[in-house]
């Protein structure tokens, strides 16, 4: 699965690779050069979570793209177009975009096109009507740009690397490239409602994107408390482990669990699924008296991901093999 990101030069497409994917602090990538070619970065963090991110370089222009660009468009999943919010006015950038929509989704039908506003933070993005006014603005711009085009409309996030918002995003994203997330959504639905669990997430604990979650919609509170907690644990064990090693792969394995009780009655927890993969799940206290049931229900839950994503790869596997046979 390929992701394809590209956007004008600045837009802060590098710097939100170096941030999820490098954790490298929000304010370093003050400093961070602009890309001057293709990049790629490979996520391969546990079985569930494989793919790649093909970054473009600022200077990218459609209409005269090579043959090497255009095999990376032709094979690639998804699109994310970064647009920063900060340089107005937009018309210039959002040609671009609608260009790239053209001309992608005419080689690669099967593509999907996401849009992140970014940067939306600073003084000028301080009130939320604001954010609302610049999202409506941008979308109803493409939708005028692409409404006599047989042309998919994108989707549309507001990002800042200084907060979750691009977590959110990119975990979105991925929800959308992996076609096993249907099945392990209602998987947390049953795990959710047995248990008596308020809302729950799987994370990639090394990037900390969720891969899925319960159909409940998903609010920043409860993400960014579940998203805490892998920090905490990682931090605990890297001290407290029995390995002496900061190696996450070292500290992180099969028997990695945590309970948090939280002042407002809710109870997180914690339990390793995967190499690099937790159920974080938000309990109300009195819910979490039968513990031994929870656990239970997600070993369930485990062996059922397993058998769906080994049934995956055999299906990869099988085609494969049939076009090398044919």
């Amino acid at each position: 699965m390929n992701i394809a990101l590209l956007g004008n030069k600045r837009a802060g497409k590098t710097s939100i690779l170096k941030v999820v994917f490098q954790k490298i602090s929000p304010n370093e990538t003050l400093f961070t050069e602009s890309t001057s070619r293709i990049e790629e970065i490979n996520v391969y963090n546990n079985p569930y979570t494989k793919f790649t991110i093909i970054d473009f370089p600022g200077t990218f222009q459609i209409s005269q793209m090579n043959a090497n660009e255009r095999k990376y468009l032709q094979n690639c999943s998804l699109v994310i177009y970064v647009l920063d919010a900060q340089d107005k006015p937009y018309e210039r950038s959002l040609d671009a975009f609608v260009s790239i929509l053209r001309e992608v989704h005419g080689m690669n039908s099967q593509c999907f096109f996401e849009m992140f506003i970014h940067k939306i933070d600073g003084d000028m993005f301080m009130n939320d009507d604001v954010k609302l006014e610049v999202l409506n603005e941008v979308s109803d711009s493409v939708r005028l740009k692409i409404s006599d085009r047989e042309i998919p409309e994108p989707s549309y996030s507001l990002t800042s690397i200084y907060d979750l918002s691009i977590y959110e995003a990119l975990s979105k994203v991925v929800q959308k490239i992996t076609p096993q997330v249907g099945y392990l959504q209602n998987m947390l639905d049953v795990l959710m409602n047995h248990c008596r669990i308020d809302k729950v997430y799987v994370f990639d604990v090394i990037t900390k994107l969720y891969i899925a979650t319960d159909s409940t919609p998903v609010d920043l509170i409860s993400y960014e408390l579940c998203s805490d907690m892998i920090d905490v644990v990682i931090d605990v064990s890297c001290i407290y482990g029995l390995v002496e090693s900061e190696n996450i792969n070292s500290v992180f394995d099969k028997k990695s669990t945590a309970i948090i009780k939280l002042d407002s009655g809710l109870t997180l927890y914690l339990r390793e699924i995967e190499h690099m993969l937790a159920l974080v799940c938000l309990v109300k206290a009195d819910n979490f008296d039968r513990q031994h049931l929870i656990d239970y229900n997600i070993e369930c839950f485990r062996e059922g991901a397993r058998k769906i994503f080994e049934a995956r790869e055999k299906w990869i596997k099988d085609e494969e093999e049939s076009k090398s046979f044919n």
